[in-house]
């Protein structure tokens, strides 16, 4: 068993996909949600001792103010944030000794007269210190217990994106002119008794960053399925490229073009037909073979252009929330506009494949054997199987590292609570 979601590099294909491992992924965002609770409580003292501890302070939000807790979004998502390997974070925490920190109180002082405020010869008061002890251990703690949680939600949504993806890419293979957008899924689900399987499975009451969660776990299953798929392409024979599901034989012609051409103009219908030579004109020919082995480089250069676009926007998430995003929609027909260097959500990045429908990428050359749709179905298919092996990573390696953190440096046991995955919601 593998004991990261390591991603290998796209090459002369494309931008090198990111290490990204779990294990450090997840105590990230417990960090960051522990950091949370302690903005949220104003433990100023110990949130600026946890953020700095290995130098860390990045993890914490970069737009709350002092005494509050952030915005969700403001804790960055991003990945590989964590500047050392998960356990031994955790066991540079829970070795690291008591500390003693001294800080100056800040004591409200009585209103004076314009009089006394005038008088050079009364004293200033003297400034009051405090101080409050830092004990890792409990801290550590803490940690471990978010963690915990975390690891069975996680583990939740991972099993819930397989389920749902295996589900759309059944749909979409039934239906491959009419593919569904995840959106109209996700209203069709909503609509089901007014809530979510994630309401019924926290019953109502999930972690403050849960939400920026599940979707850096989408993130991360559909950037390791990018990497299968071009590493799919690759191993693709001539004789074994028209097997696969996303490239075509032949060129489709557009029936729907001739049929609109009917009552226009003979200058419009002449450029039309114009377009349609130069374009033609650059279709490959010759066998089977030869265009098996053209398809096959035009969809690793599609994957290649489509993977600098989107590698970088996944690895950094888009820090917006469901509502944020919903303020300001595009007209219809037409993409948002996201400034240079903002990060995106795994489901922008599928319905991109998904809004090319039957068209092909035809700046390629053999581009129009290729069906990014398709291979947008294809992608879906390989997430699913990345959620699965997430899923067994995060119970099978990444908890008992937690629970032997847990048992080494705090000597408590596991906190026993029933587990939400155990119910059949369904009696």
């Amino acid at each position: 068993m593998m004991t990261a979601l390591i991603f290998g590099t796209l090459g002369f294909y494309g931008p090198s996909a990111p290490t990204i491992k779990l294990g450090d992924f997840i105590v990230q965002r417990a960090v960051q949600q522990q950091l949370y609770f302690s903005a949220d409580v104003r433990n100023e003292i110990e949130l600026r001792w946890l953020a700095r501890f290995q130098g860390h302070d990045h993890l914490d939000s970069n737009g709350r103010k002092r005494g509050a807790a952030g915005f969700p979004g403001t804790y960055s998502s991003a990945f590989s944030k964590l500047t050392t390997p998960y356990a031994d974070y955790l066991s540079a925490l829970g070795s690291a000794p008591d500390e003693v920190i001294e800080f100056q109180v800040m004591v409200p002082r009585r209103r004076q007269s314009a009089r006394e405020r005038a008088n050079p010869y009364l004293a200033e008061p003297e400034p009051e210190f405090s101080s409050e002890t830092i004990r890792p251990k409990v801290l550590l703690g803490r940690l471990l217990g978010v963690a915990d949680v975390m690891v069975d939600t996680w583990s939740f949504h991972f099993g819930q994106l397989e389920k749902d993806d295996n589900a759309r890419v059944a749909a979409d293979r039934v239906s491959a002119n009419e593919l569904p957008s995840s959106k109209m899924l996700r209203d069709a689900e909503l609509a089901v008794g007014g809530e979510t399987v994630y309401e019924r499975y926290t019953e109502g009451e999930p972690m403050p960053l849960y939400e920026c969660d599940r979707r850096a776990c989408d993130r991360m299953a559909t950037l390791r399925a990018l990497t299968w798929l071009v590493e799919e392409v690759k191993e693709l024979t001539p004789a074994m490229a028209f097997l696969c599901g996303y490239i075509r034989c032949e060129a489709a012609v557009d029936e729907d073009d001739e049929a609109d051409e009917r009552g226009l103009d003979e200058r419009v219908m002449a450029r039309r037909q114009a377009r349609r030579e130069k374009r033609e004109a650059r279709h490959v020919g010759g066998d089977d073979a030869a265009k098996g082995a053209a398809a096959r480089e035009a969809a690793l250069a599609f994957l290649a252009e489509f993977s600098e676009e989107w590698v970088p926007r996944l690895s950094q998430g888009d820090e917006r929330s469901a509502l944020q995003k919903g303020t300001i929609r595009p007209p219809p027909g037409m993409k948002e506009v996201r400034p240079d260097g903002a990060g995106a959500d795994a489901d922008a990045c599928m319905e991109e494949l998904w809004a090319y429908g039957t068209d092909s990428p035809w700046r390629f050359r053999g581009g129009e054997l290729v069906l990014p749709a398709l291979m947008g179905v294809r992608l879906r298919e390989l997430r699913a199987a990345a959620a699965a092996e997430a899923r067994a990573e995060l119970q099978n390696e990444i908890l008992p590292q937690i629970d032997y953190a847990r048992t080494t440096y705090t000597g408590l046991a596991k906190p026993v609570w029933t587990r939400l995955d155990t119910i059949d919601y369904d009696q």
